[in-house]
């Protein structure tokens, strides 16, 4: 059944492939301005609040003399110097994610707009509001216990290692430099992408649409287009199916967490609503539409 799924897989790939080259698939949505400003905000306000905790940290290391010699003093040292700005940094993506939510809102009548159904906006209920915030929020503290799960690690293995303060001192400078060019900016691109394609989500369950549409960016960072790629959303561009039917990747949306890592971390994709046209009918999916 796997090997059956994974040839029906492929084909599904070299359909989408040829569609995409005769243009009769959707055109490809690259990422919203408002989006990606959206991401800039919240990539500068986490690397604004991590500032100062790299000398902090080591500050402490070098006052105390030693390194935390089990795992119980080190989560000691890590909460005195990451508890008050992670917390921050976690609201810091709550919000940031709710205002990708809200995006994720707005793009969805826009898309039923576009696709000859003209709405009268409405904002996301305080309730609503509420949940999607609480639901960013402890995506957000899984994360945040990623990274202390990471800088633990370091004081675990340079303990064991036998090495001083200074070397330390070397590889949490290496940590922090990755925290601040690298993971806070993943963070804010994966959390505001997510986010948008939850808003959308609820947006198309509020306004009762049928169908939904996967869409990607359609640039050479798609993955997929990498032979070593693990995972593949190139073959998923243009693919309907029912809004309560996950897509062929077993996700809900661009962005759904229920799924592995690999498919969701650093997503670009996203969602629309899909409304079959005059004399269109849809009979089985996944369905690629023929125009």
């Amino acid at each position: 059944m796997v090997n059956m799924d994974r040839k029906l897989f492929h084909i599904n790939k070299a359909m989408v492939h040829f569609l995409c080259k005769h243009g009769i698939l959707p055109a490809i949505k690259k990422v919203d301005d408002r989006i990606a400003a959206a991401e800039n905000r919240l990539g500068n306000r986490l690397i604004q609040l991590q500032a100062g905790l790299e000398a902090e940290f080591i500050r402490e290391l070098r006052r105390r003399g030693r390194l935390p010699v089990n795992a119980n003093e080190q989560k000691g040292l890590l909460s005195q110097i990451f508890d008050t700005p992670f917390e921050s940094m976690i609201s810091a993506v709550a919000d940031g994610g709710l205002e990708g939510a809200e995006i994720g809102r707005q793009l969805t009548f826009e898309d039923l707009a576009e696709q000859g159904l003209n709405i009268a906006f409405e904002s996301f209920s305080e309730s609503v509001r509420e949940e999607l915030r609480t639901k960013i929020y402890e995506f957000s503290q899984d994360t945040f216990s990623r990274i202390r799960g990471d800088f633990q690690d370091t004081l675990a293995k340079a303990y064991e290692e036998g090495v001083g303060i200074d070397e330390v001192a070397e590889r949490l400078r290496k940590d922090f430099q990755g925290l601040r060019e690298h993971r806070l900016k993943n963070i804010a691109r994966t959390e505001i992408q997510g986010a948008q394609n939850e808003g959308s989500h609820q947006t198309m369950i509020d306004m009762g649409v049928t169908y939904k549409q996967w869409l990607t960016v359609g640039d050479d960072r798609v993955r997929g287009n990498d032979p070593k790629d693990e995972y593949d959303h190139t073959a998923l561009h243009g693919e309907v199916v029912r809004l309560d039917e996950a897509f062929s990747n077993g996700l809900m949306y661009p962005g759904d967490r229920s799924g592995p890592i690999g498919e969701w971390i650093n997503c670009r994709c996203r969602e629309r609503p899909y409304i079959p046209k005059r004399g269109e009918i849809i009979i089985t999916t996944p369905y690629y539409p023929a125009a």
